[in-house]
């Protein structure tokens, strides 16, 4: 009797913590989600303020272009969420004993699709930017979205080489 308490105790506190740990790793994915779209959303502030002062934007251009291309980044941002939760369903499905390659092929294809949609946003954004902006503007956009990403990407790795040298490195 005393053995099978103990068990019954032993196999409660495993299923409980199971039903923790999950619970713990969804908060930590919802916690990411939410620093990554505060951070997109400030880089996407910074971004605008620059260009406008690299363009040299009208208070009209400006009112047209702020308000469509922020309703495009979110929408991009809330596609990047979905890859990101694609790409978290086909590892997981990877690592199931006996993947279902359907099960793989149905994700493959939804994966494909979101990128399409977000090179689509990409397209109407070129189109509305082009629509809004003068021949020398347009080319002015084009240098500082490279000079401006290339910034930003070099920004970001002396970032991770300066939290890399200073703090324990995480677990992925």
């Amino acid at each position: 009797m005393k053995t099978k308490s103990i068990l019954a105790l032993f196999l409660g506190v495993v299923f409980f913590s199971s039903v923790v740990f999950a619970a713990v790793q969804e908060k930590n994915v919802q916690t990411q989600d939410k620093a990554r779209r505060m951070t997109r959303e400030n880089i996407i502030t910074l971004m605008l303020l620059r260009m406008t002062r690299f363009l040299e934007l009208t208070e009209e251009q400006t009112a047209k272009i702020y308000p469509f291309f922020n309703r495009i980044e979110k929408e991009k941002m809330q596609i990047n969420q979905q890859i990101r939760r694609q790409m978290r369903e086909i590892r997981a499905a990877l690592d199931a004993e006996d993947p279902d390659p359907e099960v793989l092929k149905a994700k493959i294809q939804a994966l494909k699709e979101l990128r399409d949609a977000l090179k689509n946003k990409d397209t109407e954004l070129e189109k509305h930017m082009e629509e809004n902006l003068t021949v020398i503007q347009q080319a002015k956009y084009m240098v500082f979205m490279n000079a401006f990403f290339n910034e930003l990407r070099d920004s970001l790795n002396r970032a991770r080489i300066l939290r890399e040298r200073t703090g324990p490195k995480k677990k992925k």
